[in-house]
């Protein structure tokens, strides 16, 4: 990738499904000017989101990023049923956030968020506008680079 990783802006997180392995499959799509979108073209101020907000054209389209992971599931703004995608551009809800897990000590994941306490990694959030060196960090916390074919990619896949 030729651009710097700070000037490059989050603007969708698509999930694009599941593959027989039980992935999930997300593109991070990233412009280097974050406020030229294609509102009504995408339909960005529909509610809901499901089934009427369209990624961005490629022609507003610098950096395309794809993930495959089963070490956790995300919910994409896309994916809302009661709100506009217009909500992720003003920050108003995150473009794509981390699923719950279940787990045994019935605790859930946000109140360990907010526990001082708490030496857990926190739960994956993606807002508008970040820049890919943000979304790098948060991914580098579970342990998840990103290669030289620009994907994303879990460590422990990686051959050596």
């Amino acid at each position: 990738m030729d651009y710097d990783e700070n000037k490059l802006k989050l603007i969708y997180v698509l999930k694009v499904g599941y593959n027989a392995r039980g992935e999930g499959n997300y593109e991070f799509i990233f412009s280097l000017n974050p406020d030229n979108i294609d509102v009504e073209g995408w339909c960005w101020d529909i509610s809901p989101a499901c089934d009427n907000a369209l990624p961005p054209t490629e022609e507003y389209v610098d950096a395309l990023i794809s993930l495959k992971t089963k070490s956790f599931d995300l919910f994409c703004l896309h994916e809302a049923v009661d709100r506009e995608y217009m909500h992720g551009y003003h920050t108003i809800h995150a473009l794509a956030y981390e699923v719950e897990k279940d787990d045994d000590d019935n605790r859930d994941d946000y109140e360990k968020l907010f526990n001082e306490e708490n030496d857990d990694i926190p739960l994956l959030v993606f807002h508008y506008g970040m820049s890919l060196a943000k979304v790098k960090d948060l991914l580098n916390s579970r342990k998840i680079i990103l290669n030289k074919n620009n994907e994303f990619v879990e460590i422990s896949s990686l051959k050596f």
